[in-house]
């Protein structure tokens, strides 16, 4: 080998070497991790009590109350204040160093939390209508192994963030992503309204997240060689291994059961409507709104076509191409529902029908308002005249003030129709004896005009005199 054909392989060597360096020191996990730190920040968030325990309640409600008014913010909120993450990133911790204790003090401290979780959005929604949208609580019972692999990465954010020293806003970011809250809740929300399903399925969503938080917490504690807190004989090691996989075997499996079904689905429904687009779309005839039904044992796809009709030797042959998708195990009817006249009659007069029926609601909104208006003015009319006229002694008093002549002065109020929009203001009055004649009529006519002037609430006034 000649000295240039050294040198070249010399120069290769050092640059995959330095590549290598570099690499593994933008990728490494190691610098900055504070094992002491991060060993006394988990046993103390795995506990708890008081503080914590007021917190989570708290948040549970704050929780349940978004799912039951399908708010996303609120239910982001409560997951931000929840402090579930401890006691389940405590038990991988606690795995991954064989910690024994840790292990008892955060599984008793985990179903404490989750005990009281249950029972508090039970105790909201037992005793709280329930909204009508439910799309939040029904997102929360049917996981699937997308699920599984948040809760994954989520737990390795999550506990690679806990192991730094300084605060990072992973945490709270993990608590979004991973969602512990609203599976609990949506639990409660099946116990408190006898659903079963919205039960399990939440239950099981819960369940799932914690153990592959727990398992991302144990696996990175056991390649950044966190020390060991008690000695562990190989063969029991291995035995805890062979559980620890076998227990996240059964908790993934009904997870890939349920996301195959999901996507089986979707790809029946992605294929059924390439199907209809492909072959039931020409200009001789057209399949209008089809119903596309996917079934646990069979599937279902409804045309009603309109234009041409078809005669059954060409549907049979429209049938037959349906091979040539993925739609196995699926039957399909078709359906000659007319010419296309027809049904752009059908489509006009539909049309026709919804129009008239807003322009019917828009005139009775107008209405509605007009009354509304008329009722509020009308209604403060009676309010106002009323009130004055709660005021008698004071009136009364005003008015022997100004005619000395006036032994006494009553008030009644006469409806003029049901409704009592329309009211008549009756005064009447009784003066003394030694004022007759004209004098009298132009003392009744002045206190009469003050009366009008008193009332111009009411509809009508009418003085009567007594004597």
């Amino acid at each position: 080998m000649t000295d240039e054909s050294q040198n070249s392989s010399e120069v290769s060597r050092n640059f995959i070497q330095s590549l290598r360096h570099l690499i593994g020191d933008i990728f490494s996990v190691h610098d900055e991790v504070d094992i002491e730190g991060t060993s006394k920040q988990i046993r103390k968030d795995v506990v708890f009590k008081g503080f914590n325990i007021w917190i989570l309640i708290l948040s549970i409600l704050i929780c349940s109350i978004g799912l039951n008014l399908n708010s996303t913010a609120i239910i982001i909120g409560a997951m931000l204040i929840s402090p579930l993450m401890g006691p389940i990133t405590g038990i991988g911790f606690a795995v991954g160093t064989f910690d024994r204790d840790l292990l008892f003090v955060a599984l008793k401290h985990f179903f404490i939390a989750v005990i009281i979780s249950v029972i508090a959005s039970f105790v909201f929604f037992y005793f709280t209508p329930i909204g009508y949208d439910h799309s939040e609580l029904d997102s929360r019972t049917t996981p699937g192994i997308m699920d599984l692999f948040v809760a994954l990465f989520g737990g390795f954010a999550g506990i690679l963030a806990g192991t730094r020293g300084s605060k990072t806003n992973v945490i709270p970011g993990v608590a979004i992503a991973t969602a512990l809250m609203p599976p609990l809740c949506t639990a409660g929300f099946g116990l408190a309204t006898g659903q079963m399903n919205y039960f399990l399925g939440a239950a099981y969503l819960f369940f799932i997240n914690s153990v592959f938080i727990s398992l991302a917490a144990l696996l990175v504690v056991r390649y950044l060689r966190f020390p060991i807190a008690e000695y562990v004989n190989p063969k029991l090691q291995r035995r805890g291994k062979t559980l620890i996989s076998f227990f996240v075997l059964v908790v993934a499996v009904p997870s890939v059961i349920i996301y195959s079904n999901a996507l089986r689905e979707s790809v029946f429904k992605r294929e059924a409507v390439k199907y209809v687009d492909e072959q039931f779309k020409t200009p001789e005839f057209m399949a209008i709104k089809p119903s596309i039904t996917y079934g646990d044992t069979l599937n279902t796809i409804e045309l009603f076509v309109y234009g041409r009709p078809l005669s059954q030797h060409e549907k049979d042959s429209l049938i037959g191409l349906s091979s040539e998708y993925r739609l196995g195990n699926t039957y399909i009817a078709i359906h000659n529902m007319g010419t296309f006249d027809a049904f752009q009659s059908l489509k006009t007069e539909k049309e026709a029908i919804i129009g008239e029926k807003q322009n019917l609601m828009d005139q009775l909104q107008l209405e509605l308002l007009e009354v509304t208006d008329r009722n509020t003015v009308l209604n403060r009319k009676l309010e106002n005249v009323i009130q004055s006229c709660s005021s008698l002694q004071e009136v009364s008093e005003e008015a022997k003030v100004l005619f000395p002549k006036l032994s006494s002065i009553d008030y009644a109020i006469k409806p003029l129709d049901d409704s009592l929009h329309q009211v008549k203001l009756i005064v009447l009055t009784e003066w003394d004896s030694r004022l007759r004649g004209r004098l009298k009529d132009e003392e009744a006519n002045k206190l009469e005009a003050w009366v009008r002037l008193k009332y111009q609430e009411a509809d009508s006034v009418s003085v009567l005199q007594l004597d």
